[in-house]
């Protein structure tokens, strides 16, 4: 029997602390800082290719192949250095996958803890078989130098479909060991006709009138999914299969900045809790206060923390029921999307494969104005296989149980540089009405430019919140999208029936 989760990852903490590699906040969560890596590294990502997945990965700047020969180059020496080391282990579960993670870091084990499962889906496991495990290799303080292996980087994440393995070295960012788990799950579930998510999910006490909302970094997933009068399904990665949706991931790996027990009390004091670590956060080292707000390190400040520090939280062993609405969360910078749209199916499928939102100066070193952003179903580091083999998942789904999509903006009016982001308050008083159905049969007016409709009125929202942007950067917004589907091969008859219009000089 393994030894409480919870206990354990109190003695991973303690490790932790005695090697001097974390400290605690005054509240008793473990403060660690990761380096130079305080966010996903891109260009030292690597896919294995091998005969038999060759047909089945999207190659590109986001899955860059690397041949077999160098792969298992990497993945043996990686491996050995952490086996042949002090090294930590743990076992457990994502989704309905074994998972099993080895590093030479305490805390990384702890953060693993925290973030996969320790118990089976079991009405997923029963869809896939029950003999695959998903293994990762971990040396965050190793670097490929010391490995002997002639590479242009000094870290690395190499990912193996073919045998469901994973080596990491050079990086403290504690992302790459989720993230790597979850791209392997992600290629796998389609397979078996799941759908997987790179999501949050809510619902209803007894699981229905269940809601998947989809967005990237900063547009609000996990804060709006955290709705106290709901319970929380899962904050980051969401599977629907035939039989509902459930949570892949036995925790939640929130971003912190400006984090304030006002606006995000459920969040707010998950983080500030015993067993919760907290990455590259601002703190004064004698009282152990800490500055959310403060983006010295990084604007990617990180809390990971197991999701039963969270007060309601839908029953984790078993799977809530098809969702009644889907949502796309986006912050457009640029005061061009209305605050909420209603998609048919080819935009939903458009949209989904674009998965846009927008970058704003402070929050990436270099980024010093608004910025078009487009990320494949929302996440396409993590999706390895084409972006319409997910399109096409959902939209089937979305049809077999009349799941209604929704695109919400949680970015700026009248942009970001002269205008005023959408409250919190209305962003939720939006999601509310959606979830009950309450816009389901109001009054709509087609957009000019990307075609969906967009509701007159909202429940408990004012007009101000409400208008049709009407101007430029609307149309530049379009082109934009445009370019991006050009750019990708988003397929033509997506473009033609679910884009903006065409537009002529």
């Amino acid at each position: 029997m393994r030894v409480n989760k919870g206990r354990l990852v109190m003695q991973l903490i303690e490790q932790t602390i005695k090697a001097k590699l974390g400290q605690l906040s005054k509240d008793g969560a473990l403060i660690v800082n990761t380096g130079k890596s305080t966010g996903r590294s891109t260009k030292e990502r690597f896919v294995i290719r091998r005969p038999d997945i060759e047909k089945d990965i999207h190659w590109g700047d986001v899955n860059q192949p690397m041949n077999a020969k160098k792969g298992d180059l990497f993945l043996n020496a990686i491996e050995r250095s952490v086996m042949d080391n002090q090294h930590y282990i743990m076992k457990g579960y994502v989704g309905c996958f074994k998972v099993e993670v080895y590093s030479t870091s305490p805390w990384h084990i702890a953060f693993a803890e925290n973030m996969f499962r320790s118990d089976v889906i079991e009405g997923l496991k029963k869809l896939v078989p029950d003999d695959l495990t998903i293994k990762i290799y971990h040396d965050p303080e190793g670097t490929v130098a010391d490995l002997g292996i002639d590479h242009e980087y000094n870290k690395a994440i190499i990912v193996d479909p073919s045998n469901l393995k994973v080596a990491i070295v050079g990086t403290a960012y504690a992302g790459e060991i989720k993230k790597s788990a979850f791209a392997l799950c992600n290629f796998l579930f389609p397979k078996y006709g799941i759908m997987p998510m790179h999501s949050s999910a809510n619902c209803s006490n007894n699981g229905a009138q269940s809601c998947v909302l989809f967005g990237l970094s900063g547009t609000g997933k996990t804060t709006l999914s955290a709705d106290p009068t709901r319970y929380l399904i899962g904050d980051d990665e969401i599977v629907w299969s035939k039989n509902g949706i459930s949570n892949l991931e036995g925790g939640c790996y929130a971003k912190l900045i400006k984090l304030s027990e006002k606006n995000e009390p459920d969040i707010w004091h998950a983080a500030n809790r015993q067993g919760s670590i907290l990455e590259n956060v601002s703190f004064n080292m004698e009282t152990g206060e800490i500055d959310f707000d403060s983006n010295i390190i990084t604007e990617n400040t990180r809390g990971s923390y197991s999701i039963e520090a969270l007060d309601k939280v839908f029953n984790q062993q078993q799977e809530a029921q098809p969702p009644t609405s889907i949502v796309f969360l986006t912050a457009d910078a640029f005061g061009a999307l209305p605050a909420v749209s209603r998609l048919n199916e080819w935009q939903a499928q458009y949209h989904f494969i674009s998965g846009y939102t927008a970058k704003v100066a402070g929050t990436e070193i270099g980024v010093v104005e608004p910025q078009a952003t487009f990320s494949a179903c929302f996440g396409a580091p993590f999706m390895p296989r084409a972006p319409k083999v997910y399109a096409e998942l959902l939209a089937q789904l979305c049809r077999q149980y009349k799941a209604p999509v929704w695109l919400v903006n949680t970015g700026w009016v009248g942009g970001c540089e002269n205008g005023e982001r959408f409250p919190i308050h209305v962003s939720r008083s939006i999601l509310t009405a959606i979830q009950n159905g309450e816009l389901n049969d109001v009054e709509m007016k087609k957009h000019p430019v990307f075609g969906f409709d967009v509701p007159v009125t909202v429940p408990g929202v004012e007009a101000q919140w409400l208008q049709i942007p009407d101007g430029p950067q609307v149309k530049e917004l379009g082109q934009k999208f445009i370019n991006n589907a050009k750019a990708n091969g988003i397929p033509e008859d997506i473009c033609d029936r679910g884009g903006p219009v065409v537009f002529h000089s």
